[in-house]
């Protein structure tokens, strides 16, 4: 017998990647200069010289067991380490490698975290406009999706909505900014009053409410606008990243 649970998201059909093929479609039909494709995000720009630079050098200079071998788990110790000191530069203090876990990019960062912390009956709240795929990495979790509409069409998160929907089921809040697809960004003083909403639930329904943030788009920001280190506002934080976007990666898979 296979999973009914599984099987449902399996057939259930990916509405970007149907977009995608239509896309493409069109492509051919009435010439690539009059499509934009605003579906799977994939980059418009090459990704930097030195990346493949760096790729032709350790394939020629490195042993190819260790080049092509498998890693621990969690990622090799020099590429965490990597990891955590850009995140350190971020955060104003010193992150030791050991808080980083490299994934195959954001989705199995999100899916390793949802199945960590997430329990049958549990619920995770996301922000909507939201990455579809979110409700799958949800439901494999075997969480539900609970959903807040925006506040208006700028797109920020409705503060009282989210403070209604918090509960004791609720185990996670999923935000993404700079947001997919709407582009909004959530300020600092939004992020503290969200962080202050969890505070007072997590203390209420005496479990920790988990603040994940899926943060693949944090350098595709413009006019000055912040990204704040949300572990410095709110503690109970797990940050999701992937160079899919800042480095135009999205086929290599590298995320933590």
């Amino acid at each position: 017998m296979l999973s009914e649970k599984m099987l449902a998201l399996g057939e259930g059909k990916s509405k970007i990647r149907e977009i995608a093929a239509y896309g493409a479609k069109r492509k051919q039909e009435i010439g690539e200069e009059n499509v934009f494709d605003f579906s799977i995000g994939n980059p418009s720009v090459a990704a930097p010289k030195k990346v493949n630079e760096t790729i032709l050098r350790l394939i020629k200079e490195t042993d190819s067991v260790l080049v092509h071998g498998y890693t621990a788990s969690q990622g090799t110790f020099a590429a965490r380490a990597a990891a955590a000191k850009h995140e350190s530069s971020r955060a104003g203090c010193n992150i030791p490698a050991e808080c980083i876990y490299m994934t195959c990019g954001a989705a199995a960062s999100l899916t390793i975290t949802l199945k960590a912390i997430c329990s049958e009956g549990d619920s995770v709240i996301v922000l909507a406009p939201f990455f579809p795929e979110y409700k799958v990495f949800i439901e494999n979790a075997g969480a539900e999706i609970k959903i807040v509409q925006p506040a208006d069409l700028s797109m920020q998160p409705n503060l009282k909505a989210l403070e209604d929907a918090l509960n004791e089921n609720v185990k996670a809040v999923i935000i993404n900014s700079p947001n997919n697809p709407s582009g909004a960004v959530y300020s600092h003083d939004t992020l503290e009053k969200m962080a202050k909403l969890f505070t007072e639930a997590s203390a209420k329904y005496n479990h920790k409410i988990y603040l994940v943030a899926d943060e693949p788009y944090r350098e595709l920001v413009y006019d000055g606008a912040e990204i704040p280190f949300i572990p410095n506002i709110y503690s109970n934080t797990i940050i999701c990243y992937s160079y899919s976007k800042s480095l135009s990666l999205p086929g290599e898979r590298i995320g933590y």
